[in-house]
């Protein structure tokens, strides 16, 4: 989900777009004729606004615009008492629906109990009929209350899951053609999907287990079935067409090594004097991040940890200590 904030300063706008998902922060910002994009990885134990603070600091961002983004922040949309809403939204309807269940068991079994005593003394059966009553209706009262637990205190990521299937469901329905996609098309298509995702559901859905797209969750978007497959890491979101097929599937073990080394260690998995910041493979597996020595070279970024395949063509000479 997308969120705009919008300065006027006279003769130019200031504009800032937040995108935010599950490990990560993307940020366009565009004042007069500059304009610049980041993502931000969110691998340290730091609230959202934390993470924007170096980025606004970088690009001078002004007053007014951080004022409007921390009201932002303070009105609850950074989500750190989703957990607390949910409980109170629960304990709300169980205090409501505590008398309603009350009634249901004790309706249901004093039902099966006197229908059974009626018939065990006019056929004469006692206690035969009473005993089935009685156990017919715990089960009737049992099968009640859980119907109504299931539909009333399902949690808002539970319904949204549930949603998405359906969607999902129904557009499987449909006969799409084949198509032939640029990778640039396919990128599109996932930026629409990803922002049009309810809270709390993020683009990996779209990521099989051998990292290749679920195309028939973007057919709507493209208007077909690719002819040929692409794939995508589920940790940077890169895509890939067949030929690459292997890279996010390396891509995703390394990001995860370096992320939980950074966070233990305080620094990146590199030489300090690496020009081009290659990820040291023997200090991952040396420390038991990574267990065997990926086939692929990849590079940390300037993008707060983010790796890439890519070799940079130069790099500036830093210290590796991560700040």
């Amino acid at each position: 989900m997308k969120h705009k904030f919008t300065i006027d300063l006279g003769r130019i706008t200031e504009n800032l777009e937040l995108g935010f998902e599950e490990k990560w922060i993307y940020v366009y910002y565009k004042k007069g004729s500059v304009e610049k994009t980041a993502c931000l990885l969110k691998n340290e134990n730091k609230s959202e606004e934390e993470y924007l603070i170096g980025f606004f600091e970088e690009n001078e961002v002004t007053e007014e615009m951080k004022t409007q983004v921390k009201e932002f922040f303070k009105k609850g949309n950074n989500y750190k008492n989703e957990h607390w809403d949910e409980f109170t939204n629960f304990l709300t309807k169980a205090v409501s629906l505590n008398m309603v269940f009350v009634f249901t068991i004790g309706l249901s079994v004093f039902g099966g109990y006197k229908l059974g005593t009626l018939l065990d003394a006019h056929y004469q059966l006692d206690p035969l009929f009473t005993s089935i009553g009685t156990i017919l209706g715990i089960v009737i009262a049992g099968v009640t209350v859980h119907s109504m637990i299931q539909k009333y205190f399902k949690t808002p990521l539970q319904k949204t899951k549930k949603s998405v299937t359906a969607i999902n469901a129904e557009q499987t329905d449909k006969s799409y053609p084949i198509i032939d996609v640029t990778l640039e098309g396919i990128r599109k298509a996932v930026r629409d999907f990803s922002d049009n995702l309810p809270k709390g559901v993020y683009r990996t859905i779209l990521v099989q287990d051998d990292n290749s797209i679920d195309f028939k969750q973007l057919a709507y978007l493209l208007g077909g079935i690719p002819s040929k497959n692409y794939y995508m890491s589920k940790e940077t979101y890169d895509l890939f067409e067949e030929s690459e097929k292997q890279i996010p599937l390396e891509m995703d073990l390394v990001q995860k090594a370096v992320d939980l080394y950074v966070k233990e260690k305080k620094e990146y998995p590199m030489l300090k004097f690496d020009p081009h910041h290659r990820v040291n493979y023997f200090q991952l597996k040396q420390d038991h991040y990574l267990k065997v020595t990926p086939q692929i070279q990849f590079y940390i970024t300037d993008l707060d940890g983010l790796i890439t395949h890519i070799r940079p063509e130069k790099k500036k000479m830093e210290n590796s200590s991560h700040n």
